[in-house]
């Protein structure tokens, strides 16, 4: 099975003029947004925060005029772009993924999960590294539920191994 999940940002651009030029750029808006909900899998599970992107933008096209659409346009289609690339931390991950902290552990030392990095957060004004992970790896994983499953099996027949094992040491 192919897991190579490279960064796969959506085309936007095509659309984008499209959104500007239509007659009714309010209708335009949603339909894009829609169009990026279905082109992403980082996106989608990111929904509410698109959806929120794109209610403010129609609110500034209910405000301006048809010259700023364009300006409207890049500029929603830059924060999209930003939006489907940014990593998941590991709370989200584990939610996405309905697994626990020591199952997200297990899973990055098997080397089925990946870290992206580290960010810098800054609470109550100590500063700490928290892991990120790709976004549309844990999209395509969160698509794939037959994978978190193997991964499970694989992970309760190694158990029994070891129980095994440790019981013929006992004995």
């Amino acid at each position: 099975m192919n897991t190579d999940m490279s960064m796969v940002i959506p085309a936007i651009a095509p659309r984008r003029m499209a959104a500007v030029t239509e007659p009714e750029p309010v209708v335009a808006m949603c339909m894009f947004s829609d169009a990026c909900l279905d082109q992403s899998l980082a996106l989608r599970l990111r929904q509410p925060e698109v959806k929120q992107l794109f209610v403010r933008f129609v609110a500034v096209l209910m405000r301006e005029r048809t010259d700023a659409l364009e300006a409207i346009a890049n500029l929603v289609e830059k924060q999209i772009n930003a939006l489907s690339s940014h990593p998941f931390t590991r709370r989200q991950v584990q939610r996405i993924l309905g697994i626990t902290n020591q199952k997200r552990l297990v899973w990055i030392q098997d080397g089925h999960l990946q870290q992206t990095g580290t960010i810098l957060n800054n609470q109550r004004g100590q500063k700490f590294r928290v892991p990120v992970y790709y976004a549309e790896r844990n999209g395509w994983l969160n698509q794939n539920p037959d994978m978190i499953e193997a991964w499970r099996d694989e992970d309760a027949r190694i158990l029994t191994y070891e129980d095994r094992s440790n019981a013929a040491l006992s004995s």
